[in-house]
């Protein structure tokens, strides 16, 4: 018998009798799901036997490995890999009795660092916080717990970046975790009043992605929703141009004090002395001469050397002697005359002060020689 007929019997007889070779099968289509951090192993296994049990055996990438049984095709294995910062490789073997098959192998991680697209055939991911949304106006508000706050795993005690993504028009946004929720507004169009839309939301935090849809539906807008928004229009018209009055006024009390300060330094300057006034072009003396008062003298009255009653036989009276006569009359006649104190009446420079001149006497006329008359002065006045 040839070399190569003797394998091909073996081979027969190992399918056909695998217990007396120790020949077990492998377990097959062995899948991990990895989900918001619960992690289940499933596979398939055909024409079981009583005796059939499983080995998983969880090699963390930074921590000792932990080996479970079960007769199960499936296995929760969150317990084995709470650690959503490491990496894991799961080995699977099937045992029966004393034989078991050749292991199985699958990884899967959290973690951005150790995930690679040749090594990791699942990708892990989170569940996106439930979404609030309601509309107003032409926008749509959305609001959600930080998934910190959702998990509580300190992995996810970073920042949350996130992208809204509506009518092909993609958004993005962020979030921490101090904040009470994280809000997003999306802006539509009016086009879309009395439709639903779609709304994409996809998360990335500490590497591990998550996303959801929600759909809004649009309210058609109707006459008592128009008029609360132009009512709501116009509040906030009226609340800006209260503001502008309110800075206006500030600003004008601001000013009008600092003008103030302004005018009482500038009064504080002293003023030009006089001398200075008359020699800087433009500048006015601010002071006048002070009057110089002058007292009301009445003198009184007295007879003219000439009366009515005088005549002249050989002549009559002419219209010019009658002026002259009037022209003698100086009762009621009020002339003023400056005041002087004691002390000028008693210094040289008023001797004479008092006398009337010859020019303060009454005139009349006087017959030189015959027919030949002239203008004559008669006594003075007395002085007061």
């Amino acid at each position: 018998m040839s070399k190569h007929a003797v394998v091909q019997f073996g081979v027969v007889y190992a399918l056909l009798f695998p217990g007396v070779f120790g020949f077990v099968p492998s377990p097959t289509n062995v899948s991990v799901v990895c989900h918001n951090f619960v992690n289940v192993l499933y596979w398939n296994y055909s024409n079981p036997t009583e005796q059939m049990k499983f080995a998983i055996k969880v090699e963390p990438y930074e921590s000792p490995s932990q080996t479970v049984d079960t007769s199960q095709t499936y296995l929760d294995i969150s317990s084995y890999s709470t650690d959503v910062e490491d990496d894991y490789l799961v080995l699977l073997t099937a045992h029966d009795g004393q034989e078991k098959s050749e292991n199985v192998s699958i990884r899967f991680t959290y973690s951005k660092d150790y995930f690679d697209e040749n090594k990791h055939k699942y990708k892990c991911s989170l569940d996106f916080p439930a979404v609030n949304t309601s509309v107003h106006k032409d926008v749509i508000e959305v609001s959600f717990q930080h998934p910190f706050k959702l998990y509580k795993q300190e992995i996810m005690n970073d920042e949350f970046t996130y992208t809204i993504t509506h009518d092909e028009q993609m958004v993005e946004y962020s979030c921490f975790e101090d904040e009470d929720l994280c809000n997003a507004e999306v802006h539509f169009n009016q086009s879309v009043a009395g439709q639903c839309v779609e709304l994409k939301l996809e998360g990335v935090i500490a590497g591990i992605p998550s996303y959801t849809y929600s759909n809004v539906c649009v309210p058609q807008p109707t006459p008592e929703t128009e008029d609360s928004a132009i009512s709501s229009h116009i509040k906030d018209k009226t609340g800006l141009i209260a503001a502008l009055i309110g800075v206006g006024t500030i600003v004008l009390f601001i000013t009008m004090g600092f003008v103030w300060l302004l005018c009482r330094k500038w009064s504080k300057i002293p003023k030009i002395p006089a001398f200075l006034r008359n020699v800087i072009p433009g500048q006015s003396p601010t002071t006048q001469p002070e009057p110089t008062p002058i007292s009301k003298m009445t003198p009184q009255g007295h007879t003219p050397l000439l009366t009515d009653s005088f005549s002249y036989d050989s002549f009559p009276s002419s219209p010019t002697e009658k002026d002259c006569k009037e022209n003698t009359i100086l009762d009621d006649t009020v002339v003023d005359l400056p005041v002087v104190s004691e002390e000028d009446m008693e210094g040289e420079d008023f001797e004479g002060f008092g006398s009337s001149s010859d020019y303060d006497r009454p005139k009349f006329l006087q017959e030189m020689s015959p027919g030949d008359f002239t203008e004559g002065y008669g006594p003075r006045p007395p002085v007061i």
